[in-house]
């Protein structure tokens, strides 16, 4: 067995537990009856935890092992993950070969994790953008970003903008007018390149390289506003990942 390295470690994001719902089974893990738990994110070594059982054991699960990730309502987080995901157990840091869940992970597609009231939304939005910069990471590994099926770029007028846009296996442009509604332009993308959207993964590059995700109207307008008064003569740059 291996001792967990904690200085290797140290660097994480910490959310207190009231439950954590395993989908989709109807097992759950809950603070009453299994003690104290949380869950961490740890940007350095690209992994999540599962701490759990007074914080007595934990289950680490790696970023690649996720495939969806979002702030759901009453500010719970929904993971999703690949079947039968990779993960590893630690007891009092040593790593050991038996499930403190006793098999409860065994078939989970998601994860619906349930904060403790004191989270602030600011907070999960942070860990959503440590998700958000791993996702896009690897996006730019796999996928060269070139050789567009596009508008021209050059021939934009004062009302419109440029919209680049990238998926994990098709990427593009179109030239669309200034005001358009988020809901016009996903439309207008579908309809041009005969694709479907995924807009609950949507988010734009601003002009400090950032990645931020968007989530409504507004942050459609921010993007807009940005790329407008930025270098980023390109235009807007989204991303369905």
């Amino acid at each position: 067995s291996t001792t967990l390295n904690k200085d290797k470690h140290k660097g994480y994001h910490r959310m207190d537990c009231k439950k954590i719902q395993i989908l989709p089974t109807t097992g759950s893990l809950d603070y009453f009856t299994d003690g104290r738990m949380a869950v961490r994110f740890h940007e350095s070594t690209k992994e999540m935890s599962l701490w759990l059982n007074d914080l007595k054991d934990e289950i680490f699960i790696p970023f690649d092992q996720l495939t969806g990730f979002r702030i759901a309502e009453y500010k719970e987080l929904e993971v999703s993950l690949v079947p039968n995901f990779h993960r590893r157990y630690y007891q009092n840091l040593v790593e050991v070969k038996g499930d403190p869940t006793n098999g409860l992970l065994e078939k989970a597609t998601a994860l619906i994790i349930i904060p403790r009231n004191n989270i602030h939304v600011g907070y999960l939005t942070t860990i959503e953008e440590i998700i958000d910069k791993y996702r896009f990471s690897i996006f730019l590994t796999n996928y060269k970003i070139s050789s567009f099926q596009d508008d021209t770029a050059n021939s934009i007028n004062d009302n419109e903008i440029y919209v680049k846009f990238f998926m994990y296996v098709e990427r593009g442009g179109v030239i669309v007018p200034q005001d358009i509604s988020l809901i016009a332009l996903i439309q207008t993308i579908s309809e041009k390149f005969k694709f479907h959207l995924n807009s609950d993964r949507l988010s734009y590059k601003n002009g400090a390289e950032v990645i931020i995700a968007i989530r409504d109207e507004e942050d459609w307008r921010v993007a807009k506003w940005e790329s407008r008064y930025s270098n980023k003569k390109a235009g807007v740059e989204l991303y369905f990942i």
